[in-house]
């Protein structure tokens, strides 16, 4: 068994990568080549709501965390959503539509009610209980005779405690990926799991301990951390002139957030996805994480998808209302083609970082700015492709 007792998960992600790097045993398996440790692993976050990575040779989508943190929470399972901030993710879906395995909808939906209201009732009715087990594996659905399907439950069950007025928590995983999983998007969406419950029992966020049956990294996608130097305290130095931050509530109302959750998911579900920001502002959220950190971050991101795209069908349009007024000469047409084409290109390219970065810097929460900020100039601003690996991001 390896222990590990940590800040946040930038110092967990640094110690246990060397760690791994020290002990680790070489293994092939279905998706390459890895390093695992030789037993169990056991991570305790102190700081579990400092949750934001920032390290540049990982590269972490803060868009892709945060909003797949919400999307758990809600209890959805469709693969559009989360596609849309992290295009390879419907390569874990069998049918393209859904997923088998998505944790919010094994939580809320799986088994026929809502497990969190389970966990409400038995935290509030039984003092220093021992019984609250939030399961998201189903042997009857997931312990199977055959190796096909692509999306099964990593994490398996969550156990919940109350002590001195803090909520810890315990997660169990069966195979956990170190750099995308464990040290990645796990850390997000299950601490602000932890803090949902604590702010709908309005508890103190305690302990996070995650175990990890299997902790593994692939070898290529370790390879392009190995330069990678240690940053253990961020968030010690993030507030104002290097104060200490102490990061936003993702819950100010307990009795209205989960209304207000599924306003945000029913807006997505019912505009086009361009008019979803507009719709949103209109309304008026009592938790300050809606307004001031998700638009924002969805703004940034539309903004940093139409710099990507170049707006291809504005550009289009506007090709073909012009092809009418020239020759049909088609050495003019190619030479005003190139030539306006290199114009708007570049226009819309430059608006839409600028923009980008903008509503980047709008985005209250002081952690999720800076890596939003940080991610996006990273992007636009001074691009450089990084070494394609196996392993897409994903929350497993």
């Amino acid at each position: 068994m390896y222990n590990f007792y940590v800040r946040n998960v930038s110092e967990a992600l640094f110690v246990v990568k060397q760690s791994l790097e020290e002990n680790g045993v070489a293994v092939s398996t279905r998706g390459g080549d890895v390093l695992e440790f030789p037993g169990p692993v056991t991570t305790t976050y102190t700081h579990p709501r400092e949750r934001v990575l920032f390290y540049p040779q990982r590269d972490a989508n803060p868009f892709f965390h945060f909003m797949e943190s919400l999307w758990m929470l809600a209890g959805r399972n469709d693969v559009q959503f989360v596609n849309t901030f992290n295009g390879r993710m419907n390569q874990y879906s069998d049918d393209g539509i859904t997923y088998h395995g998505a944790y919010g909808y094994r939580w809320r939906k799986w088994f026929g009610y809502d497990q969190f209201d389970r966990v409400i009732e038995r935290l509030l009715s039984f003092p220093n209980d021992r019984r609250t087990v939030l399961t998201m594996w189903d042997p009857v659905k997931d312990l199977v005779e055959t190796n096909n399907g692509k999306d099964y439950p990593c994490n398996t069950q969550i156990f919940f405690s109350e002590r001195k007025d803090l909520l810890n928590m315990t997660v169990v995983n069966r195979s956990n990926d170190l750099i995308w999983g464990a040290y990645g998007a796990n850390a997000v969406h299950m601490s602000m799991l932890q803090e949902y419950f604590a702010g709908r029992l309005e508890l103190g966020v305690g302990t996070y301990t995650q175990f990890s049956n299997n902790l593994h990294a692939y070898v290529d996608i370790l390879e392009r951390l190995k330069d990678m130097p240690p940053d253990y305290e961020p968030y010690l130095t993030l507030g104002e002139d290097g104060t200490s931050y102490n990061p936003m509530p993702i819950m100010d109302s307990f009795t209205t957030f989960d209304d207000e959750l599924n306003t945000f998911f029913k807006i997505w579900d019912d505009k086009e996805t361009y008019d979803v920001l507009d719709e949103l502002k209109k309304v008026q959220f009592e938790n300050s994480i809606f307004s001031e950190v998700a638009v924002p971050m969805l703004e940034c991101y539309f903004n940093y998808k139409r710099a990507k795209m170049a707006d291809f069908r504005e550009i289009h349009t506007f090709y073909m209302d012009e092809k009418k007024k020239i020759t049909e000469d088609k050495e003019v047409w190619g030479l005003f083609l190139n030539r306006h084409q290199k114009e708007v290109h570049k226009e819309a390219w430059e608006g839409g970082r600028y923009h980008a970065l903008e509503s980047a810097k709008s985005i209250k929460d002081l952690a999720w700015r800076k890596a939003c900020v940080e991610w996006i100039t990273r992007k636009l601003y001074d691009p450089i492709k990084p070494k394609k690996g196996r392993k897409s991001e994903k929350s497993k």
